[in-house]
């Protein structure tokens, strides 16, 4: 090791190739303006998840991450620097996803939970029953997040979230069983409401984020939604409202008295969302805004 060298940089030399420790500050910049250069726009971001993920700490230990960054580490780093450049989301790189308080498995058979769902979970709570005794149905649970996230502010509550895709299925068993609440969770394979049975009073809640792009708008999204995620849960049909139609059309016959039904919905589709709840007997339909103005649920 010759540290006569300036910098944090030492030179170690083995077998007649060099290799070089670099300092995690220097990693890191070098990881950025690649990820800039590709024209991502979260460079940081994700830049210091994927390296805190390969440490195994968190991103805030970053700064304080004892030592240098060895010869191996970089490589194994530089591939996952390159997966991200191709395009692949960072939470399928990294195999999880933040969502609400809970750290939640992804994988290529679920969408990615996303903050703007968060404004789902918010208005849920605020809106539901005051029953202790809640059951709540999840239609189209993919990774199990808006379930988990009601179940896990509400102790006493039971669920059953359905979707179509057995490999999302797994995924949200998985993360119902890591989040503590594998209990009081179930999941069913179904075509909407297709397999679900009604309880004797029916749900007190029922949820979904369903899939609301119109099919011809899902080759222009970004390549990081278009090439990784699931297709099933991205097409809404044609203007993006079939899975709307059928919910509201289905949903009043298994919902209890002043139950709540809340969906999230696309840009610009919040009014025929509403409309269509109405024409099928929902009462007290509301339009809430997520954090950037958009109507959202």
């Amino acid at each position: 090791v010759d540290r006569r060298r300036s910098g944090r940089e030492a030179f170690c030399y083995g077998r007649g190739s060099l290799g070089v420790t670099r300092s995690i500050a220097m990693v890191l910049q070098n990881a950025i303006s690649k990820l800039i250069a590709a024209g991502h726009e979260a460079a940081q971001s994700d830049a210091e998840i994927l390296l805190a993920y390969l440490l195994g700490c968190e991103r805030l230990g970053l700064h304080t991450y004892p030592g240098d960054l060895s010869v191996s580490k970089q490589l194994q780093y530089d591939a996952l620097i390159s997966r991200r450049m191709t395009g692949e989301p960072t939470a399928y790189i990294t195999g999880t996803q933040g969502f609400w308080t809970l750290d939640l498995k992804v994988n290529e058979h679920t969408l990615m939970p996303r903050p703007d769902t968060e404004t789902l979970v918010e208005v849920v709570l605020k809106r539901a029953p005051t029953t202790s005794a809640r059951n709540v149905l999840d239609l189209g649970t993919g990774s199990g997040c808006i379930l988990l996230s009601l179940l896990a502010e509400w102790p006493g509550t039971q669920g059953l979230g359905v979707d179509m895709s057995e490999g999302a299925l797994a995924v949200a068993q998985d993360n119902a069983r890591n989040c503590g609440v594998r209990d009081r969770a179930q999941f069913l394979k179904s075509d909407w409401f297709s397999e679900v049975e009604k309880p004797q009073a029916g749900f007190s809640v029922i949820v979904s984020n369903p899939p609301y792009i119109p099919a011809a708008d899902i080759a222009g999204l970004m390549s990081d939604v278009r090439d990784y995620e699931p297709l099933s849960a991205l097409d809404g049909g044609s203007e993006g409202l079939m899975p709307y139609r059928i919910i509201a059309k289905q949903a009043p016959a298994y919902l209890s008295d002043n139950a709540l039904l809340a969906v999230e919905v696309g840009i610009y589709q919040a009014a025929e969302v509403a409309e269509l709840f109405t024409q099928n007997g929902l009462q007290g339909v509301e339009v809430t805004q997520d954090l950037g103005g958009v109507d959202r649920v």
